[in-house]
């Protein structure tokens, strides 16, 4: 079994994944079975960083209090602190991954990666775990057809069956893509990607059907479900959004507070998330009638 991550927005850390492969090594060791074939995914130095862009925001600010020395910038620039977080957490990569030249180098790095993954592990099942602005790259490089045949999302598909053409070469097979986060709502508008493409590739699945969970957290503001947007009712693929519900009083009371100051940490949440990680498992062993239906447990406050 082949178990590939890849990051989200704002990752600049090859280890972002550690705590759910470790909680996943657990579970597979506890189980007695064979522990997967681990692959960190990392395409953050593909796009770079954003500080030049906060560092002329800086400039700008800096010449206003010179020019206006009677005036406090924070009255005239707002959240400046939540500003930079959010230029250098999510914009920055978003934008730049939207810029075609730009996309093409990410698209690169992973599949740069991922064939050097395939090279060291013999095994054939291969299972996908992509968070935040990963689950519209792994999107794109699956379905679009927007690229020529020489961009390295072509060489990606070319290795997984039912994806490419009946070539030669190894091949393995998707069993199961589990997105953490996923904007792809918003983001398939733009990408313009239809449904149908996953539909087709979903059924030529004739034994054991593809497996794609969606995980929401219940504050994070950057995840949302697909199910109806992709009109997957009628569709061979075992497709489920999943709710992490948690009933915490305190962020019900401090409302709009309460998801301002946990905008970033409630979206990169995932990794650490023992809810998470049992659905992880139960997907990567498909163990189908457990995901077939969300628990009707909230928990408690934190729940990591």
């Amino acid at each position: 079994m082949l178990v590939l991550f890849m990051h989200g927005a704002s990752v600049r850390n090859p280890e972002y994944a550690d705590p759910l492969r470790s909680r996943l090594i657990d579970e597979f060791t506890n189980r007695g079975l064979a522990t997967p074939e681990f692959y960190s995914c990392y395409w953050g130095d593909a796009i770079g960083s954003a500080s030049e862009i906060w560092d002329y925001v800086q400039q700008d600010l800096e010449a206003f209090k010179w020019n206006h020395p009677h005036i406090d910038v924070d009255d005239i620039f707002h959240y400046r602190q939540r500003r930079e977080q959010l230029i250098s957490g999510f914009f920055n990569d978003i934008f730049n991954y939207l810029n075609r030249q730009r996309s093409r180098e990410v698209r690169r790095a992973v599949a740069v990666q991922f064939l050097n993954f395939l090279a060291d592990a013999p095994a054939e099942d291969l299972h996908i775990v992509a968070h935040s602005l990963s689950s519209v790259i792994l999107w794109d490089i699956l379905f679009s057809d927007a690229y020529a045949s020489n961009d390295p999302a072509i060489y990606i598909r070319n290795t997984i069956k039912g994806l490419g053409p009946a070539s030669e070469g190894r091949k393995v097979k998707l069993r199961s893509i589990t997105t953490l986060g996923s904007p792809l709502l918003f983001f398939n508008q733009l990408l313009d990607i239809d449904s149908q493409k996953l539909k087709q590739f979903a059924s030529r699945y004739t034994g054991t059907p593809l497996r794609w969970i969606n995980i929401i957290r219940a504050s994070d503001i950057f995840a949302y479900p697909m199910r109806a947007s992709f009109d997957l009712d009628d569709s061979s693929l075992f497709f489920r959004d999943h709710y992490l519900g948690e009933r915490n009083l305190l962020k019900k009371s401090i409302g709009d507070v309460a998801m301002a100051l946990g905008l970033i940490a409630e979206h990169s949440s995932y990794w650490r998330s023992l809810r998470a990680s049992q659905l992880v498992t139960a997907n990567l062993l498909g163990e189908t009638e457990m995901l077939a239906v969300n628990s009707s447990i909230l928990e408690f406050g934190e729940f990591d």
